[in-house]
């Protein structure tokens, strides 16, 4: 995965039916780097998991006498895989234990000593890989790599521990297009002249910005006039507005969080809140379906809402695992769908730095930023997992998880209806 390191933002996120709750940034990475990291202290030698093709879980160990105590210490993770509607599985997913060189205390530390390698012309994200077992560290020109490595030698990182393949920067998306009430997540959303996504509606506190319990949805954070400011953009749906950005959180630095490299400002999310006006009506924990998906990278699916069953209902929240399927609805792909690529990982955007984002091989495309992205878990049920924002060289998407968004926003959430 895509990792913070191990003196990240203290993460406390308690997944109850109707609420998130989650403390600001210092401690244990957020995600599921964290549990890795918990888990590689509860089984010496834990290195990551993943989901292969046939849908079982993979795991890495260090030690293969310990295979027994990974194999409990998963079993919740394997039964929790869940349904697909774009690749069956027929059989429960099996635990297959795998040698892995490094366990992931190593890779979380050596990942985050890493990230000075971004003041290196062509280098553009990192990743504590679970499916390799590797720092996976994504460039744009191949011939930076002996610069890399050079740096890794001075920090004592082993050469051996670093894999890399070529990335580009993510590309922001701002380019269910029509009137619609209730407002759910996936439908187009209108703001100084242009347009993302909706991307779930929810009810927000936060005391230290006098927010208690107010009505509003989240969007991508570039969805505004001031990114990562709070400057009140007013919002519309199918030509009528329906609220005015409420919370966008500030930056933060090195001196604020040793994980974010010197001379940057950095976020966990490219998220903001809006709240709603009064009045309008809207459906919290539900998100719009349309007829048909489409499944991998520049794949569109339908914009079409699905009359017989038009929304999806929240029901949990649901963390990616590399290998998962995760979906995703906005206004300008409509369902599309594709396999975790990556989790937690580090990626630029411009002069800031996004760290610990999540990867999937399902389209984006202008406009969809700000769209939920969710695990299927029937036909009318689904997981919240976080809000896309970006697309990779690849017609991949960038996601902010909901764990990493509660670094930013920190107190408590109600995503359920």
């Amino acid at each position: 995965m895509k990792s913070i390191s191990r003196y990240v933002l203290c993460l406390l996120v308690l997944l109850f039916p109707v609420a998130a709750f989650a403390a600001g940034p210092h401690g244990a990475p957020p995600g599921l780097d964290g549990r890795f990291v918990q888990l590689a202290q509860q089984v010496p030698g834990f290195g990551g998991y993943f989901f292969d093709a046939n849908g079982d879980l993979n795991v890495y160990l260090t030690d293969l006498s310990r295979a027994d105590e990974a194999r409990a210490a998963v079993a919740e993770v394997a039964i929790q895989r869940g349904p697909s509607p774009q690749r069956l599985l027929t059989r429960p997913a099996a635990i297959i234990v795998r040698h892995g060189d490094f366990d992931f205390l190593q890779l979380d530390e050596w990942h985050q000593q890493m990230r000075a390698a971004w003041s290196i012309p062509g280098v553009v994200s990192f990743d504590s890989n679970e499916a390799t077992n590797r720092v996976v560290i994504g460039v744009s020109d191949m011939t930076v790599k002996p610069r890399v490595l050079a740096l890794a030698d001075s920090l004592g990182v082993p050469r051996n521990a670093i894999v890399f393949e070529f990335d580009q920067p993510p590309v922001p998306v701002t380019t269910l297009q029509q009137y619609y009430r209730p407002v759910v997540g996936g439908l187009q959303e209108d703001w100084s002249g242009t347009y993302c996504s909706v991307g779930v509606n929810l009810v927000y506190w936060n005391w230290s910005q006098n927010i208690q319990g107010e009505s509003g949805f989240y969007t991508a954070s570039h969805c505004s006039n001031t990114r990562f400011g709070t400057d009140s953009t007013v919002y519309s749906q199918g030509g009528y507005r329906i609220g005015q950005e409420r919370y966008d959180p500030p930056t933060f630095n090195n001196s604020q969080y040793a994980g974010c490299p010197v001379n940057y400002a950095c976020r966990w999310s490219d998220v903001t809140f809006v709240k709603y006006d009064s009045g309008v009506n809207q459906h919290r924990g539900y998100i719009a379906q349309t007829t048909s998906y489409g499944y991998g990278p520049y794949n569109s699916g339908s914009l079409t809402i699905n009359s017989s069953q038009p929304e999806f209902q929240i029901t949990n929240l649901a963390l990616p695992v590399q290998g998962q399927v995760m979906n995703k609805v906005g206004r300008t792909t409509g369902w599309t769908a594709g396999t975790v690529a990556n989790t937690c990982k580090d990626v630029p955007d411009g002069s800031y730095k996004l760290l610990c984002q999540d990867e999937v091989n399902a389209f984006v495309d202008g406009g969809d930023s700000g769209s939920p992205v969710f695990q299927y878990l029937s036909s009318t049920t689904v997981g919240f997992s976080g809000i896309a924002w970006a697309r990779n060289f690849q017609g991949g998407l960038y996601y902010s998880n909901y764990s990493i968004i509660a670094n930013d926003f920190g107190t408590g959430v109600t995503y359920t209806p």
